[in-house]
């Protein structure tokens, strides 16, 4: 596999480079920053990210694994010294594929890697198998619920949340679960006015009452804004 290493301790990334030529992995880049991370994904197009969750710059691992994950589809595999609930239970969220703590060798990193494709492989299976959760008819969505196909007008929808290998489709009266990813909600409705604010929110743009600061409110939900995603939220709106 082709891996991108992203870790800002030198010895170690270096010790990582090694272990992946053991195992006849390509090394396409090592980075110890998200802005260098991302160039070697746009230059290189890795298989899989290995990602340090303490790193340099504004941006951490996990901030990180959200955009590779957005803009480049592609597993990532969080390392880290730090195992402590907080950081384990934030990295979680992000749905990694795998996760190793610092210090770790040859077999630990094999499992993890094999483990990782292993995961995404069967994800991509399940996203084409469920490639027509929903058809777009008179600007309605049929959303694949259960056993049944439910219509729902796009416009009646106030946000998406991600509920790990679902989402919840909101409405004012309604909640539907769908089993689908809030990438491919977005990508699906993005032209309808809907954007990505969080990694695991996307809101009807129409329907936003107010925002301060990291937050905006729906209805009478607060949601949050990722310091990633904000200044496309503000683009997109009318402002005066």
């Amino acid at each position: 596999m082709k891996i991108l290493i992203v870790e800002d301790d030198h010895l170690i990334s270096q010790s990582v480079k090694d272990i992946l030529g053991l195992l006849e992995h390509e090394v396409v880049g090592i980075a110890d920053n998200a802005n260098d991370a991302i160039d070697l994904c746009n230059n290189h197009s890795p298989d899989l990210a290995l990602l340090d969750i303490q790193i340099a710059g504004d941006i951490d691992g996990v901030e990180l694994a959200e955009l590779i994950r957005d803009q480049f589809d592609i597993p990532f595999i969080f390392t880290t010294a730090y195992a402590d609930n907080a950081t384990i239970s934030r990295a979680r969220e992000m749905g990694p594929f795998g996760y190793l703590v610092k210090p770790y060798g040859v077999k630990e990193v094999n499992a993890a890697i094999q483990i990782a494709k292993a995961s995404f492989d069967r994800l991509k299976k399940a996203e084409k198998a469920n490639a027509n959760m929903s058809k777009i008819i008179d600007n309605s969505l049929f959303l694949k619920v259960d056993s049944k196909l439910v219509k729902v007008k796009i416009e009646e929808i106030l946000y998406i949340e991600a509920k790990g290998d679902y989402a919840l489709f909101k409405t004012k009266t309604k909640g539907y679960i769908v089993h689908t990813t809030i990438k491919k909600v977005q990508d699906r409705l993005e032209s309808f006015n809907f954007q990505k604010v969080h990694r695991s929110f996307v809101v009807n743009i129409s329907k936003i009452v107010d925002i301060e600061e990291s937050n905006l409110l729906i209805d009478d939900k607060v949601i949050p804004i990722s310091r990633a995603n904000k200044d496309i939220l503000i683009s997109r709106l009318n402002l005066l």
